[in-house]
């Protein structure tokens, strides 16, 4: 996966960024929007980010067993 991909174009969001907001506590969508701004102006990134953050929730999750 790219990490320097940007996934939001409207707040310049990386995949990058969305992983580290993950790796910083986020949980869920609107933590991942509150810590990066991802998918708060005109909502069309909205399903990539989801994606984003589940995958990286549950590779968290992975890591801690």
């Amino acid at each position: 996966m790219n990490l320097d991909k940007v996934v939001c174009n409207c707040m310049n969001v990386t995949s990058g960024q969305i992983k580290e907001a993950v790796e910083n506590g986020a949980g869920t969508l609107e933590e991942v929007q509150q810590a990066t701004g991802a998918s708060t102006v005109c909502g069309a990134c909205l399903d990539d980010v989801e994606r984003l953050v589940n995958y990286f929730v549950a590779q968290r999750g992975k890591a801690g067993q």
